[in-house]
């Protein structure tokens, strides 16, 4: 067998955006509906399995955890079966934040706030 090596562009997530404290409940909304970006580390770790996802550039994809019908690959039984060692995106999630549209009546209701515009 031969193996060839080849490098290609993706989108990560930053590593250095600090971890929310979110206190989510019983709540796993992100966890059944997003696919954590994992970071450059994170992927050349190993440590998870992966995919690519289309993003808007055709040219550019994401790295990305996958997501089954269920929710996210490692949402198991009702919650996360690698919580001790999750990504830094589960880590850094905050669904009050406004990066992800699709979350705010949940935002809304749990927390009482969403933000339009996106924090950094």
């Amino acid at each position: 067998m031969i193996f060839k090596s080849f490098t290609f562009t993706a989108i990560t997530i930053e590593r250095d955006i600090p971890h929310s404290t979110v206190e989510c409940g019983n709540c796993t909304k992100c966890c059944e509906l997003l696919s954590p970006i994992l970071t450059p580390e994170e992927f050349v770790s190993g440590k998870y399995v992966y995919t690519l996802l289309q993003s808007d550039n055709p040219d550019l994809p994401y790295i990305a955890i996958p997501k089954l019908d269920t929710g996210c690959f490692y949402f198991k039984d009702g919650k996360c079966s690698i919580y001790e060692t999750r990504p830094n995106a589960c880590r850094q999630f905050d669904c009050r934040k406004g990066h992800y549209p699709l979350l705010k009546d949940i935002a809304l209701e749990k927390f009482g706030q969403y933000s339009d515009e996106p924090e950094l």
